[in-house]
């Protein structure tokens, strides 16, 4: 399985509907869509300067969320967005290059 196939599972996995929270929002999350607060600041927390996150932001997305499980689909979707945001950069910036 190559680099290009295992970001599209991980894109995939973020899309199933086996999570707790709904997979249109987690894959808007991982996409960089906005989406409702408070939701969308952590998410763009996560993806523009992670180590800037706020317990207070997580608290606020584990109290609309309505449980730990939800929060961390959340967070995860949130990462798993901006690492393939960044896979993409690469893999754009590799084929312009030859």
């Amino acid at each position: 399985m190559g680099h290009q196939d295992l970001a599209d599972a991980l894109r995939a996995a973020v899309a199933a509907d086996t999570g707790v929270t709904d997979a249109s929002l987690r894959t808007a999350i991982a996409a960089g869509s906005p989406v409702a607060e408070p939701y969308d600041t952590l998410a763009r927390q996560i993806r523009d300067a992670s180590h800037r996150v706020t317990d207070a932001e997580v608290a606020a997305v584990r109290d609309a969320a309505g449980s730990d499980r939800a929060a961390f689909e959340i967070v995860m979707s949130a990462c798993v967005g901006a690492g393939l945001q960044r896979w993409d950069a690469f893999r754009e910036a590799t084929d312009a290059a030859g």
